[in-house]
């Protein structure tokens, strides 16, 4: 028996549609706003600061309402269904916005970017809590995730490497560099994502909906505050799941750091110009196929959280350790040939170790939703998936937060070009991030030892749940 392939490409669309729409919100936003605009910085980030805080919130609420929905469309499908012309619609209307005052500016990028993060939201929580129904088995869900992740990296990436070789490229008009103040780029490139996102949520709506007579229906609802909350806390009081909470907490703690400063460690601590830095994000294409390839490799016949705690110590030691052995002396120098394509196969490991993770990260969390169900009675997926969600944003924050405090510590220079900062503040940026990043990485690591759920443990779980047999599969 195999997962039908439809089930494996709504997946992958799934992915496509998040990741091509993060990319551009997490990379291209605020330069956009800011930049060619004229929006305040200030106020740009602000903006988006504010939708960000909406969207967290928004996250258990949606999970635990498509936990509870009762529609001939089921729990699930309803949102999926909803959020499909919304989301692209508000991804759109982002890039192109009238004509407005400053003020006006920040309320229209406000509004819009609440409502497509809320939107997304209602595709991405719903959607990710059909894995545990579609995919029972050990293995299957890790292999569903993997199409998800992958795919979201793949096409984000080759989004943004598409943004600056085409829609940001140099012409006669912007040269020199100018190529990121073409407004018409980043319009049209908001077209082509949107369209993109609108066809990859309809297919994983659509091939997923035959599925719907056969998933679990919606528990008995809440006849009060106090009862939901007593029943909220109920489900989310497992140690497994508590486990994954902190891991993630401190996972994207580092990720939102390493974001932050990324720009900043390539250009000013390494040295790399703007064409090395495209050709290292077209390198990072590779990231999403070779994890692809890897995740069915290390995980068969093995538990996932021997394989993730194995590769979170590879991210710390790669994320790390080229930053340390610089600081020591022993690493190629920013004027030796073999620097940037030993950095250039960092990036690539790096990336490629990120999607690992994440993957495996969504797979023992479902996991958990079976354990849960035999305490409760319950299956609330949307809630154990949106409440990681809500702290991966949370602590993503804290990592941007985290960053721009290490910036001010250091009293790093604005409007300075790489080759005019002091070599003692960009040693102190090394000496802040590498061991920053290593706390976080660590305290991740502790975290996921405290983990319980086996192959076997699943397994017995299925059995007393009567599941043996899981919907998502085909002869």
């Amino acid at each position: 028996m195999t997962l039908p392939l439809s089930t494996r490409l709504s997946f992958a669309a799934s992915g496509t549609a998040t990741g091509l729409i993060a990319n551009g919100v997490q990379y291209f936003l605020l330069l956009y706003y800011s930049q060619v605009l004229g929006l305040n910085p200030f106020l740009a980030g602000l903006a988006m600061m504010i939708a960000l805080v909406f969207d967290a919130i928004s996250d258990p609420l949606i999970g635990r309402w498509s936990d509870r929905m009762n529609h001939r469309l089921g729990r699930r499908h309803p949102f999926l269904f909803f959020a499909i012309v919304p989301a692209a619609l508000a991804y759109y209307l982002l890039w192109d916005p009238p004509a407005l005052s400053e003020a006006g500016l920040f309320w229209y990028l406000l509004g819009v970017a609440i409502a497509l993060r809320l939107t997304l939201t209602t595709h991405a929580v719903p959607f990710n809590a059909l894995l545990p129904e579609l995919a029972g088995a050990y293995d299957d869900r890790t292999k569903l995730m993997n199409y998800s992740y992958s795919a979201s990296w793949f096409f984000g990436t080759l989004m943004a490497v598409a943004m600056y070789a085409y829609w940001l490229a140099d012409t006669p008009d912007y040269p020199d560099g100018a190529g990121i103040l073409r407004a018409d780029g980043y319009v049209q490139a908001g077209a082509v994502a949107a369209v993109g996102a609108f066809v990859c949520m309809l297919y994983a709506a659509l091939a997923t909906r035959r599925y719907i007579p056969d998933l679990a229906p919606p528990p008995p609802d809440s006849t009060s505050v106090r009862q939901m909350l007593r029943e909220v806390g109920t489900t989310l009081n497992d140690r497994s799941f508590l486990a994954m909470l902190m891991a993630g907490t401190f996972s994207f703690a580092a990720s939102g750091t390493s974001t932050a400063l990324w720009a900043y460690m390539q250009t000013y601590f390494w040295g790399f110009d703007s064409e090395q830095i495209s050709a290292m994000l077209a390198a990072q294409l590779l990231s999403a196929v070779l994890a692809f390839g890897l995740i069915p490799k290390l995980t068969r016949n093995r538990e996932k959280r021997g394989v993730l705690i194995q590769m979170s110590i590879a991210s710390m030691v790669v994320g790390t350790g080229p930053v340390f052995l610089s600081l020591l002396g022993l690493f190629p120098g920013t004027d030796h040939a073999a620097l940037y394509p030993t950095m250039l196969v960092v990036g690539v490991v790096q990336v490629t170790l990120i999607v690992i993770t994440s993957t495996l990260t969504a797979s023992m969390i479902a996991d958990i939703v079976e354990h849960r169900e035999l305490v409760t009675g319950r299956r609330e997926e949307g809630l154990l998936f949106s409440v990681q969600s809500f702290i991966g944003k949370v602590a993503g924050g804290v990592g941007v937060l985290t960053g721009g405090v290490m910036l001010g510590l250091i009293e790093f220079p604005t409007n300075t070009a790489a080759v005019d900062v002091a070599r003692e503040i960009v040693e102190r940026l090394g000496w802040l991030y590498g061991p920053t990043l290593a706390v976080f990485y660590s305290l991740s690591i502790v975290a996921l030892g405290f983990y319980q759920i086996d192959r076997q443990a699943h397994e017995r779980n299925l059995e007393a749940l009567g599941r043996s047999q899981p919907i998502g599969r085909s002869t």
